[in-house]
Parts: structure tokens; C-alpha cells; sequence
């Protein structure tokens, strides 16, 4: 007697087909569990995505803001400091041009003398002469001695401000990275 199995009013004779029935059901169940399963997982799934909210950015946009002052702060003394600088290289000019004027007036004075001791003897326009030599000397030392010390001032005031110009390009370097490092978080992309 072989096997007979009834299944929706359909009657299965002999083990072969019993079989395939077998087979048919157990994929159609496994078909059946896979579909629910995935339909847990997009539940659980549109769950999570209606319960997300964005981080709390409020402290890095104050940090930001506060850098941001600073920065301008630092540019208003750099703006300052170029300020007080040009106003230094102008009072060098100044004072380089009036000593200048009075070396010329001190020339003129001497010139003035010695056109008045030609009269005199010999000592005393030897005595002139030497005078002369050593006032040139010593304005010529002071001149030189005064642009040596202005040209040291201003090149120590312009590496100065290169230094900050430099540290200024540098910071603002690194907030543009952490910025754009931020920007680029794809957890503040919705």
C-alpha cells in the first residue's frame, strides 16, 4: 500500500510525490519566515530613522564664533602695529632729513668761517681745516650710525609682523581644516 496524502482537496499517491509536496511546503514556509524577518528589519529599520536626532552643534558655534573674534582682534593690533611702524619709518625720515638740513646748515656755517679766517695766518686755517675733517667725521658717524639703527628698528618691526602674519595664516589654516572637517561630517548632512 503505498502513501497517500490529502492536501487541499488533492490527493498525493507514492512516496515520490509526497516528496515534492514536502519540498514545496518547507520552501514556501521558508519563503514565508524570510518575508517576515524582513519586514521586522524595516520596521526596526523606519523605527530608528524616525527616532534620530541631529547633535547638539550649539558648543562647536560658539567655539567657532570666539575664534573667529579672536582672529579679528589679532588683526586689529596686526593693523595697529603696521600703523605704529609706518608712523615710526616716517619719523626716521623725518629725523633723518632734519639732520641732514642741519649737517648742511653746519657745512654752510663752516664755509662761511673759512671764508672769513682766509685772512688770517696759516695756523688757524690748518686749525679750521682740521676742525672741519673731524665735524665731518662725526656727522658722518652719526648719520651713519643713526640709518644703521633706523634700518634695524624697521626690519625688526617688519619681522615682527611678518612672525604674527605668518602665526595669523597658520591658525586660520587650522580652523578652515577643522571647519571644513565639520562640514564635511556626513552626521550633519539630513
Amino acid at each position: 500500500m503505498a502513501a497517500e496524502v490529502e492536501v487541499g482537496g488533492i490527493k498525493f499517491k507514492g512516496g515520490g510525490k509526497v516528496l515534492v509536496l514536502l519540498t514545496a511546503l518547507s520552501s514556501a514556509g521558508g519563503v514565508l519566515w524570510g518575508g517576515f524577518e524582513f519586514w521586522k528589519d524595516y520596521e526596526n529599520l523606519q523605527q530608528t530613522v524616525q527616532n534620530y536626532s541631529a547633535p547638539d552643534l550649539s558648543g562647536f558655534d560658539k567655539r567657532l564664533a570666539v575664534q573667529n573674534e579672536t582672529v579679528a582682534v589679532i588683526r586689529e593690533e596686526m593693523d595697529s602695529v603696521r600703523l605704529r611702524v609706518s608712523e615710526i619709518q616716517q619719523i626716521a625720515r623725518d629725523l633723518r632729513e632734519d639732520v641732514r638740513s642741519d649737517t648742511a646748515k653746519v657745512y654752510d656755517g663752516i664755509g662761511a668761517v673759512d671764508r672769513r679766517s682766509r685772512s688770517a695766518d696759516t695756523d688757524t686755517r690748518e686749525a679750521m681745516r682740521q676742525a672741519e675733517r673731524a665735524l665731518r667725521e662725526i656727522t658722518s658717524a652719526a648719520i651713519a650710525a643713526f640709518d644703521a639703527k633706523t634700518r634695524s628698528a624697521v626690519e625688526r618691526f617688519e619681522a615682527k609682523i611678518n612672525a604674527v602674519d605668518s602665526k595669523l595664516e597658520a591658525s586660520e589654516d587650522r580652523q578652515n581644516r577643522k571647519l571644513q572637517r565639520a562640514l564635511d561630517n556626513p552626521l550633519l548632512r539630513q
